[in-house]
C-alpha cells in the first residue's frame, strides 16, 4: 500500500499551543506571535473590501475616521493609484472643509464647557470665602438722612442688627455682630427709639446707639405735678403750649383712670422714662403713664389701714406731699411718721398739715399772702381744713410711698427741707420757727412770727 505508507511517512502535527483560544474565542498568544513574525492582527486574515469588518465593532479603523470619509476612497481603490482629477481634487478640498467645521466647532464647545466650568467653579470658590472666611458686608462713609429705629425691651446683638438691617441703617446683621464684639459696652443697649442716619457702617451705629443712651424720651422726675408735666410732653413731642393740657382734660375718661380718681389724673402720671415713637401723640405717653401708676397702687388699699390712713388714694395723696416737700429720700421715712403725727394730734395742730406746698398747688403759684391762708373755701388750704388734701398734688415716686407704709419711729410734729440735702425735724412750734426764720432769712425772704413762715407779701 504505497499510498499508505506514505500516509504513514508524513510527520505528525504539531502540538496544540498549550494556550488556546481564550474565553472571548481569540488566541491571544497566537495573535502575539503573528505580530512579531509580521503578519496582521486579529481580522487580519480579511482583506479590505471582503466584509468590510477592520477589527472594530464601530466600523472605524483606529487611526482614521469613517472609511467613506478618507480623502480619495471613491477615486482609488485598495492601493490603488489616486485620482488627481480637478473633479477630484474639488471633492476632496469640500470634503476637508466640511471635517474641519465638524471638528472645529466640536474644539470650540469643548472650550466654551471647560470655560464655563472653571468660571463656576472660581464663583462658588470665592462665593464660599466670602461666606465663611470673608469680612461681613459692610457701608462705607457718613450716612445719608434719618430714619426712626426701635430696639426693644430685652433685644440684644444680632437681634438689635436684624432691625437695624430692616431699617436700612447698616449692610448686614453679620457686621454688626461683630462690631458688638470689638465693643464691650454692646450689651449695655438701652430700649427704646433712635435717630439714626441710613447706611452707616456698623461700628458707628453701634457708636450712636450707645450715644444717645435711650434714643428719643422723655423723662419725668419724681415729684413734678400734671401741669408741669404736661408742659414737658408739648416741648418734647414739639407741640403747640397747651396741648397736652388739652388733651388730658378732653379724654379723662378714655385714659385709664381708676373709678376712685373721680377723673383727676393728678398722680397718676408716673415718673419715669418713657421711649418717645415718631409721630406719638400726647394721649399715647398719658395713657402709658396712667397704666403704669395704676399697676404700682393696685395693693395700696390693703395696706392703708396699718398707718392710719383709709385707703390706697390717701396712700397716694400722703406721698405724693411728701415727695413735693422733701429733697432727701433718705429722710422721707421721718417726714411720713412726722406727716402721720399731725393728722392724729389734736391740741394747735388740730389734725392740720399747715403746709405751703398743698396751697401753692392749687392757686399754681409759690408766694402767699394772708388772704390766702386765711381762705378756708380752698380745699387745698391746709393752714385752715384738717385732714389730707382732697386729691394728690404731684406725682410721687416709689421712695415717698413706701415711706408712707413704712414710717420711722418719732414724736415729731414739723420739718422743713433746709437745702438739698438737710431736713431739720422738730417736736415743738418754737424750735420749728426758730429753724424757719433761718430759712426765710437766707432766701432773702420776711418771716411771719405769727404764723412761722417765709412771706414776700405783707
Amino acid at each position: 500500500m504505497p499510498q499508505q505508507q506514505a500516509a504513514r511517512q508524513q510527520p505528525a502535527p504539531a502540538p496544540a499551543p498549550a494556550g488556546g483560544p481564550g474565553p472571548d474565542g481569540i488566541d491571544w498568544e497566537a495573535e502575539a506571535a503573528a505580530l512579531e513574525a509580521g503578519a496582521d492582527p486579529v481580522g487580519g486574515a480579511h482583506e479590505a473590501g471582503t466584509d468590510g469588518w477592520d477589527g472594530h465593532e464601530d466600523g472605524r479603523h483606529p487611526d482614521a475616521g469613517y472609511l467613506d470619509e478618507q480623502p480619495g476612497a471613491e477615486e482609488a481603490g485598495f492601493l490603488g493609484d489616486r485620482d488627481d482629477s480637478r473633479e477630484a481634487q474639488k471633492k476632496r478640498k469640500e470634503k476637508g472643509k466640511k471635517s474641519g467645521r465638524r471638528n472645529g466647532g466640536a474644539c470650540l464647545l469643548a472650550s466654551v464647557v471647560l470655560l464655563g466650568a472653571v468660571g463656576g467653579a472660581g464663583w462658588w470658590g470665592y462665593d464660599f470665602y466670602q461666606k465663611h472666611f470673608g469680612p461681613a458686608p459692610d457701608f462705607t462713609g457718613g450716612g445719608t438722612g434719618s430714619v426712626q429705629v426701635e430696639v426693644k425691651k430685652g433685644a440684644v446683638g444680632g437681634q438689635i442688627g436684624l432691625a437695624l438691617k430692616n431699617a436700612g441703617v447698616v449692610k448686614s446683621v453679620d457686621a454688626f455682630n461683630e462690631a458688638c464684639k470689638a465693643e464691650p459696652k454692646c450689651g449695655a443697649i438701652q430700649y427704646g427709639y433712635y435717630e439714626l442716619k441710613k447706611e452707616m457702617p456698623a461700628a458707628e451705629a453701634l457708636k450712636e446707639l450707645l450715644a444717645q443712651a435711650g434714643g428719643a424720651a422723655i423723662v419725668v422726675p419724681e415729684g413734678k405735678n400734671s401741669a408741669e408735666i404736661y408742659t414737658m410732653i408739648d416741648g418734647k413731642l414739639k407741640l403747640e403750649k397747651g396741648t397736652t393740657a388739652g388733651v388730658a382734660q378732653a379724654q379723662a375718661a378714655n385714659l385709664g383712670l381708676p373709678a376712685y380718681a373721680n377723673g383727676n389724673i393728678e398722680g397718676f402720671l408716673w415718673p419715669t422714662r418713657y421711649n418717645i415713637a415718631e409721630g406719638m401723640k400726647p394721649e399715647d405717653l398719658l395713657k402709658q403713664m396712667v397704666k403704669n401708676a395704676t399697676e404700682k397702687y393696685a395693693n395700696l388699699d390693703s395696706q392703708a389701714a396699718s398707718v392710719g390712713l383709709k385707703n390706697g388714694y390717701e396712700v397716694l395723696i400722703e406721698a405724693s406731699i411728701l415727695q413735693r416737700e422733701g429733697n432727701n429720700p433718705a429722710d422721707f421715712a421721718k417726714m411720713a411718721k412726722t406727716i402721720q403725727n399731725r393728722l392724729a394730734a389734736g391740741g394747735e395742730i388740730n389734725h392740720r398739715l399747715g403746709m405751703d406746698t398743698t396751697l401753692q398747688y392749687s392757686l399754681n403759684r409759690k408766694d402767699l399772702d394772708k388772704k390766702d391762708m386765711d381762705d378756708a373755701s380752698n380745699k387745698y388750704n391746709t393752714y385752715i381744713n384738717q385732714g389730707l388734701p382732697p386729691g394728690p398734688i404731684s406725682n410721687p415716686g416709689d421712695d415717698a410711698l413706701s415711706a408712707v407704709l413704712h414710717p420711722a419711729d418719732g414724736k415729731w410734729l414739723y420739718f422743713i427741707a433746709m437745702s438739698p440735702t438737710e431736713t431739720r425735724f422738730a417736736e415743738t412750734s418754737k424750735e420749728h420757727y426758730a429753724n424757719v426764720k433761718e430759712y426765710c432769712q437766707a432766701a432773702g425772704q420776711g418771716f411771719d412770727e405769727a404764723r412761722g413762715h417765709c412771706t414776700t407779701k405783707k
